[in-house]
């Protein structure tokens, strides 16, 4: 993602005045991610921020917080496969597995995929 920012200073390890923040949110119409840490007791902080979905360890910790959304995935009421394939980089094996089970996602790719004009 070229357009992904991320600014850090390091510490130690993490303690319990650390402090971890991941949110995903649709501004312009985009699908975007941020994360965020800081500590209290060492001189912390990182930001990263990026559009699209994030990277597998922050949307996991999104989805253990949130959990998912169960979508529908083509046909008249489901997500169109294109703009699931063109959100999430599926391939056609995954494509075909979704259409059959349909997809888990967060609230926030839940609400921007079946926006009607995302």
């Amino acid at each position: 993602m070229a357009e992904q920012q991320m600014y850090l200073v390091a510490h130690c390890e993490p303690c319990e005045e650390c402090v971890r923040e991941e949110w995903q949110f649709i501004r312009d119409g985009e699908l975007r991610w941020e994360a965020y840490e800081s500590c209290t007791r060492y001189p912390f902080q990182a930001c990263e921020r990026g559009p699209g979905i994030p990277p597998p360890p922050i949307r996991e910790r999104i989805l253990a917080r949130e959990g998912t959304v169960h979508l529908p995935v083509g046909g008249p009421d489901g997500v169109p496969i294109a703009l699931l394939r063109r959100v999430y980089g599926l391939s056609i094996a995954e494509v075909v597995a979704a259409r059959a089970e349909g997809y888990r996602a967060t609230p926030v790719e839940a609400r921007y995929l079946t926006d009607p004009a995302p």
